[in-house]
């Protein structure tokens, strides 16, 4: 994973979150910046929908939470500390999660996701980077994100919809 700090220009358009993904050698916790600039552009620019754009948060947010290790931020807002049982509950279905929607989306869409949602490259870097036209590039995206929506929007049971996997009250009495 590179760290790829935001620059202040990135910083005043106001598209950079912090996340706290686990670094694998150290096991340390450490904040990372995501931007995806070209996220929020296409959505100014009107080819992508709020629907679009939250489909691709969430997925974001399972891929840091279950692939790359990050700390669910829903996590710590049990009892007012974290859980080690509800971080690992978190880890696992946000992991979950990412799987089923690469099953649907298949390599090529999961790469164009990470290119996007985690990387935060550009739609020139990635054009230049794969040799595909930017009008191309640009409704593969759309449509990736039309299918993210209905993914998220359709999940199964077993995987809850809540991208945070923290189990509701209820669900834990049943």
């Amino acid at each position: 994973m590179r760290d790829i700090q935001p620059t202040a220009e990135r910083l005043a358009k106001g598209d950079v979150t912090e996340t706290l993904i686990e670094d694998p050698c150290s096991r340390i916790s450490v904040k990372r910046s995501r931007s995806s600039g070209a996220l929020y552009a296409l959505r100014r620019a009107g080819t992508l929908t709020d629907a679009h754009v939250t489909a691709a948060e969430h997925w974001a947010r399972d891929y840091e939470t279950g692939i790359l290790g990050g700390r669910d931020p829903e996590a710590s807002r049990q009892c007012g500390c974290a859980d080690a049982e509800y971080a690992l509950l978190s880890r696992i279905g946000a992991a979950d999660r990412c799987r089923y929607v690469k099953n649907r989306v298949g390599s090529a869409g999961e790469k164009l996701l990470i290119c996007l949602m985690i990387d935060g490259l550009s739609i020139s870097i990635m054009s230049n980077d794969s040799g595909k036209p930017r009008a191309r590039l640009t409704g593969s995206i759309e449509l990736l994100l039309e299918q993210l929506s209905e993914i998220y929007t359709n999940l199964p049971p077993g995987l809850l919809s809540d991208w945070s996997s923290i189990p509701a009250a209820k669900s834990l009495r049943s």
